[in-house]
C-alpha cells in the first residue's frame, strides 16, 4: 500500500489483514522511525523515487496505490511548486505502475478521486464515461493518472483499475480530525448550529471494501475506472442525527443541501459493491457522539 500512514491507509490496511493479507506499506524518510503498527512491513519509501517503486513491489502480489505527496493539510490548495508536485505525484505514480508492471504484479488498484469532474457536462450522465474536467491541479493529477492506469491495463502490461471515491468520511485518527466534528461537538455541547454544507461522501471502510473488491476480480476488471459514491449527505442531516442520538436541545438552521448531479455507480454495483448507506452514516455519528461524551 502506498498511503498507508493516512487516514484511508488505515481502514485499507485493516480491511486486507482481516482478509487474510500480509501488508506491505511505504512510510515516509522524513519520519525517524516507522509507524507502530508491527502488523505491516514497514519500508521507507516515497512516490517520485523511482529505487523505492522497485523496492516496495518486490515480492507482491498487488499494490494499492492510495498515497498523494502535497504540501500542507490541503488536498485541493493550489501547491506553492506545481512542477515538483507534478513530479511526485503524476510521474511517480507512472514509476510506481511501471516498476509493478515490470516486476510481474497481479493487481494494481489506484485510488483516484471525484475532483476529477470539477466541471459536470449537463447533457450527460455522471458516470465512468463522462470526460474528465478537474478545476485543480489535484484533480488533474488524479486524471492523468487515471489515463495511466487505463494504458497499462488495455495494454495488457498489468491487470489495473481505478476507484474513484468522493468526498471520504469516517472515524479518524485523532478523532478531532473527522470529517464533520465541529458540527457535531457543537450539538453534544447544546450549541446552536447553522448547517449549510454536504457532500456526496462514502466512507473511507467501503472505499477499503471496494478495493478488495477488485482485487479478486479477474482481467476483466483492466484499464477500467469505478465510481465509489454512496450517496448525497447534508451537513443539517449529519446535525439531526446527533442531536436525536445525543438528545440535543441545539436550535439547527440553514437546509438539507442536494447534490446538483448524480454519480452514476451502478458499474461496481454490478461488481457485487453494497454501501454502508444509512446505517453506517447512523453508526459513524454515534460513534462521534460517543468519543465527544467521553
Amino acid at each position: 500500500i502506498t498511503g498507508a500512514t493516512g487516514f484511508l491507509g488505515g481502514y485499507l490496511r485493516d480491511a486486507l489483514r482481516e482478509a487474510g493479507h500480509e501488508v506491505v506499506a511505504w512510510y515516509r524518510t522524513k519520519r525517524s522511525q516507522s509507524p507502530q503498527d508491527t502488523s505491516v512491513q514497514w519500508i521507507q519509501g516515497e512516490l517520485g523515487n523511482s529505487a523505492d517503486a522497485i523496492t516496495l513491489v518486490e515480492s507482491v502480489d498487488a499494490v494499492i496505490h492510495s498515497g498523494l505527496a502535497r504540501e500542507g493539510q490541503s488536498f485541493v490548495k493550489s501547491p506553492e511548486h506545481p512542477l515538483d508536485y507534478w513530479h511526485r505525484n503524476a510521474t511517480g505514480s507512472l514509476q510506481l505502475l511501471d516498476a509493478a508492471a515490470n516486476a510481474g504484479v497481479g493487481k494494481f488498484i489506484f485510488i483516484s478521486s471525484g475532483a476529477v469532474h470539477e466541471t459536470v457536462l449537463p447533457d450527460r450522465p455522471l458516470d465512468e464515461n463522462h470526460p474528465l474536467l478537474p478545476g485543480t491541479l489535484y484533480g488533474a493529477c488524479k486524471a492523468s493518472v487515471e489515463t495511466l492506469i487505463h494504458h497499462y491495463g488495455v495494454s495488457g502490461k498489468i491487470c489495473c483499475a481505478t476507484i474513484r471515491p468522493t468526498s471520504i468520511y469516517g472515524i479518524a485518527e485523532p478523532v478531532e480530525a473527522s470529517k464533520w466534528f465541529p458540527v457535531i461537538r457543537n450539538i453534544c455541547s447544546g450549541g446552536n448550529v447553522e448547517a449549510t454544507g454536504g457532500s456526496k461522501s462514502v466512507h473511507a471502510r467501503d472505499v477499503a471494501k471496494a478495493a478488495l473488491l477488485l482485487l479478486g476480480q479477474n482481467e476483466s476488471i483492466a484499464g477500467q475506472t469505478y465510481n465509489c459514491c454512496d450517496r448525497m449527505i447534508s451537513e443539517f442531516e449529519v446535525a439531526t442525527i446527533a442531536k436525536r442520538i445525543k438528545g440535543s436541545d441545539s436550535v439547527i438552521t440553514g437546509q438539507v443541501k442536494k447534490a446538483k448531479h448524480e454519480i452514476n455507480t451502478q458499474k461496481i454495483q454490478t461488481l457485487g459493491m453494497q454501501f454502508g448507506g444509512d446505517e453506517l452514516l447512523e453508526r459513524t455519528i454515534a460513534q462521534l457522539v460517543l468519543a465527544i461524551d467521553n
